[in-house]
């Protein structure tokens, strides 16, 4: 339940959300939270692709083809060798995905030495080097792969969580000496009860920091 609460905390809208939302046609939520994450995140190839798709086709639904061509050709800058499967796309917008086709067709033809076409160097994939820094400290490796907001709620969760750790593990101890001590059964009873919400509380930051190094990791791996 940590865990789950850990992820909910860092998450709000995936690409995933971001499709059923174009299939419940909710088109302006597809264009405002799918640029969100376009600006936020440094995605990769595949997921830049499959993301722009779903905006061009929202504008195109809204009846804004200008902003869905341009984002064809954003799609084409990157795989120009990028179709759609015209079983499942409506003429209009197969219409459209061809206009910036032949636009950007024509970039390169007339400006070679400017416009090149060219995949997205993979320069924050070195997952070997973000899962060292993100093993040394959580959130360093998500700083890496421009996830900066990300970075900064599991740097800080983790921080808080391990101070708190310490903090109560330190109250715990001092409690136990302070019941194995005590001099009668009422005192004993007493310190005992106190000693023992200290230990849930220890228990419960142990829990929390664990949850959030490991999810920083698999993270990573993802």
């Amino acid at each position: 339940m940590i865990l789950f609460f850990s992820c909910s905390l860092i998450f709000s809208v995936t690409i995933n959300d971001i499709i059923i939302y174009y299939e419940t046609g909710e088109y302006d939520k597809v264009v405002i939270e799918g640029e969100k994450i376009l600006k936020d995140f440094n995605l990769e190839v595949d997921d830049l692709i499959n993301l722009q798709t779903y905006i061009a086709f929202s504008y195109i639904a809204k009846g804004d083809t200008l902003n869905g061509q341009k984002y064809f050709e954003n799609i084409l800058s990157i795989d120009n060798n990028y179709i759609l499967n015209e079983e499942f796309v409506s003429p209009k917008i197969i219409k459209i995905f061809s206009k910036a086709k032949e636009r950007i067709n024509f970039l390169v033809q007339k400006t070679p030495n400017y416009y090149r076409i060219e995949k997205i160097p993979d320069t924050f994939m070195n997952r070997k080097d973000l899962l060292i820094k993100s093993a040394f400290l959580p959130g360093w490796g998500q700083m890496g792969l421009g996830e900066k907001s990300k970075s900064i709620t599991l740097s800080s969760l983790f921080l808080s969580s391990l101070i708190g750790s310490v903090t109560t593990y330190i109250f715990t101890v001092n409690m136990k000496n302070i019941y194995l001590n005590s001099k009668n059964e009422i005192e004993a009873e007493k310190n005992y009860q106190v000693y023992n919400n200290w230990s849930k509380i220890n228990r419960f930051f142990v829990d929390l920091t664990f949850s959030v190094y490991i999810f920083n990791i698999f993270d990573i791996l993802w």
